[in-house]
Parts: structure tokens; sequence; C-alpha cells
């Protein structure tokens, strides 16, 4: 019997590619018996470049028996409308959907797109490897547990899966050279869940504590990733660089070990209210040269109703040693959170200006699925457009006039203060 043939397939933007899908093809071909009934390729398309007829002819000449999508608020509609196309040409083709974008709303998916068999909730790596291992004739599909599926023309949802308490199970895509590392472009993570619990955010919802991966194999990865003359710059994504001073140092001390070719190290999440001097001094021995932190709004009722931490004496304190020690602060801030109006956004972006940081990132709030606010937006006053992005139509507070407005205000904002003048050539 020929192997099955699977794919999985990301829409990111130019040059990026996933690690989820790294994780999901590295725990599955630990199995024996998947490795020998299925080959799994991992594909990245460009979002912006290439459109949804150049992907589904590309897919057709590979004709997968299974694909798998990694889905989120930006990519969604393109992952719908390649999976609508290759199941009206290959209705045989199974199609699987996860990521954040769905997991928390599997059933809604799978009743609004006909084109989807299953879709999987939470950390998909186990579930996935299970729903492989059916596929290929073993097991039973009510068996696996966070995943949503059809069932003889029923909808039925599974239990959800617990968290993956023991991260060192997930075998490092780079380790196993399922994913190679790349300049610009190559992301490390050494923990799952977040130590806050913002309500716009789902990243530590649900979450009791932080799960790291195992120090020896952070540690191969970075010397990895770092070993390589070509990569000038890279990422980790924790949901909070410096979360812990002993994990920080801990962190910078492989990095600084591994960087021979003085690497760069970019765009790091933080919490600015917990950067001091020895935060610094480990940030350049990292060589650490961005960070993006919030504070997404500066009103105390705002940041209370959707449960986000904020000190502006130490967020302030914060910007300026960042950026007098040459590493650039980016300042993010919200349109349309609960408990906000156009004259409070206008306030905060005053006082993230007077803050002098490199850059003000402006978005507008996104009412994501698996959210305290998607879940409650009645108590929040919320009304969003429940299709993706999702973006919010108004609150109590910020009709949806006064958000247009702000929107504009900040495109306007946006391109006057993060505007850099050009390189003069001597």
């Amino acid at each position: 019997m020929s192997k099955r043939r699977v794919l999985l397939l990301s829409y990111n933007w130019a040059n990026h590619f996933s690690l989820a899908l790294g994780y999901l093809k590295a725990y599955a071909f630990k199995d024996a018996f998947i490795r020998d009934a299925a080959e799994i390729e991992i594909i990245d398309f460009d979002t912006e470049m290439l459109n949804v007829q150049q992907v589904v002819y590309y897919l057709t000449q590979f004709r997968p028996d299974m694909i798998g999508f990694s889905c989120y608020c930006w990519n969604i509609s393109k992952v719908l409308d390649t999976a609508r196309i290759i199941k009206t040409i290959r209705p045989e083709t199974k199609i699987v959907l996860g990521g954040p974008e769905v997991g928390p709303v599997g059933e809604k998916y799978l009743r609004e797109n006909h084109s989807v068999d299953f879709v999987v909730k939470g950390e998909g790596e186990i579930t996935f490897s299970e729903l492989l291992m059916w596929y290929a004739g073993q097991g039973s599909l009510e068996d696996i547990q966070g995943m949503s599926f059809r069932n003889n023309g029923q909808i039925q949802a599974n239990p959800d899966r617990p968290f993956i308490e023991d991260l060192g199970v997930i075998p490092s895509p780079y380790l196993e050279g399922i994913l190679v590392p790349r300049d610009k472009v190559t992301y490390i993570e050494t923990y799952r869940g977040c130590m806050f619990k913002c309500h716009y955010c789902f990243e530590g919802k649900n979450v009791p504590r932080l799960r790291f991966f195992p120090e020896e194999r952070v540690r191969r990865e970075i010397e990895l990733v770092l070993g390589r003359p070509e990569i000038k710059s890279f990422h980790f994504v924790d949901t909070v660089f410096n979360c812990k001073k002993d994990y920080l140092k801990k962190t910078v001390e492989m990095i600084s070990r591994a960087n021979r070719y003085g690497a760069e190290l970019r765009t790091v999440e933080i919490i600015a209210e917990f950067v001091d001097e020895e935060t610094i001094a480990l940030f350049r021995q990292a060589n650490i040269k961005s960070i993006e932190t919030g504070p997404q709004t500066v009103h105390k009722d705002t940041l209370k109703t959707v449960n986000r931490y904020f000190n502006e004496e130490k967020y302030r304190n914060a910007v300026s040693l960042l950026e007098t020690n040459g590493i650039e602060v980016t300042s993010d801030l919200i349109i349309g959170l609960p408990g906000d109006n156009f004259f409070k956004f206008a306030k905060s972006v005053k006082t993230i200006m007077d803050m002098h940081p490199s850059n003000i990132v402006f978005s507008i709030l996104h009412v994501l699925p698996g959210t305290v606010l998607y879940e409650k937006s009645e108590e929040f006053g919320l009304k969003f457009d429940d299709k993706a992005p999702h973006l919010v139509l108004s609150a109590p507070d910020f009709p949806y006039e006064d958000i247009d407005k702000a929107v504009i205000m900040a495109y306007s904002l946006d391109k006057e203060y993060n505007i850099r003048p050009p390189l003069i050539s001597v």
C-alpha cells in the first residue's frame, strides 16, 4: 500500500515560515507507524504575492490525500477559499484546520464550511498525530481528544485535550532537520503560555502556569541557529522574553556563548515594567537590537477592564533606558478597547509619544475567538464583525464613527511619527 500524502500548509508573510507546522511533523514522525504510513510535506505560501488559484495549481500537482492548514485571523479567508476549491476538484482530500482562529470555534467553522472535515482545538501535536494514525487505519475518531469533525452528517465535538505538560515530548523541528534556520525568519520558542491574562489575548487564558521546553533542548537549538554564519538576525517567540530574571539570565548566557558570528536578536516581546539596569546589561549581552511592548492604553479604568498590567512610571523609565542603550522600542496602542473612547485614545497617543519610543504601532481591537472579550462580548458591550479578522465595530463609549476617526488619526500619525530619514552616503 502506498503512503498517504499529507501536506501541511500555511499562508504567511513574505519569506516567513510556520514553526507550528514543524512541530506537527516532528511529533508525528516520532511514531514508526506514521512514518511508514505517511509522507508529510510542509509548504509556506506568501499570503500577499500568491493568489488562491496559483496555490491550488501547485496542490493539484502534489495530489495530497490530506491537507492541514494553519489558521490565523489574517489568513483564514485564503485558507477557506483554497479548501473549497480543492474539495471541489478532489473531494476525496481530507481538509484539516487548526490554529488560534479556528480551534476555539471549531463547530462554527464546520457548520459554515462544508469543505472542512476536521478542526483541531488547542495544542495540535498529539491530536494531529492521532488523526494521522486513524487515517492510516489505526484507532477511532471518537477517541481523539481536542477535535471536532463530521460524523454521518452531524458535527461532533470531542472533549478538549489537556495541555501538554511535558513539552520535551515534542521533538525540535530544527534539531530533527525538518526546519532549516534562515536569516531574519528563524523563531525559537522556550516556553508556552503567558504570565498575564489580558482579556483581548488568548495566550494566557485557561493556562494555569508557564510550561518550559527542556533547557538542554533550547541550548542545542540556539547553538544550531547561531552556528550558521548566514544568520544575521533571529527571533524568540516567547510571550514575555523577560518573564523571570533567573530564566532570562540562563537564556542570555546560552545566546552569548553560542553567538560567534554576532547575530542580532530582534523584536522580542517584553514587559517594559520589568526592565532595570541589570536587564539592560543582559539584553546587550544577548545582542538584542529591538523589543516590542504594550501598553495598549494608558488609562487605569480601561486597563482594569481588560485585565492588562501597566505602570506608567516604570514603563517610561524602561523606554528611556532601552533607547539610551541603543535598543529600539516599539510601543503598541489598541483602538476600540472597552472603557476607552476617542479622547482617551488621543491621550494614550500623546503619553506614549512623549516617551519617545522608536516606533508606535496602532491597531484596531480584534475580538478574537477564545478570548474573554469574544466569549463575553455582550457583557463588555462590544459589537464586532464575527468574520475574521473580527474587528471591533463599537464599544460602550467608542461608537463606530469615533473608531473610524481614531483609525484615520492613527494612519496619519503612523506616517509622521514612524518615518525615518534616508541614509545619506558620502
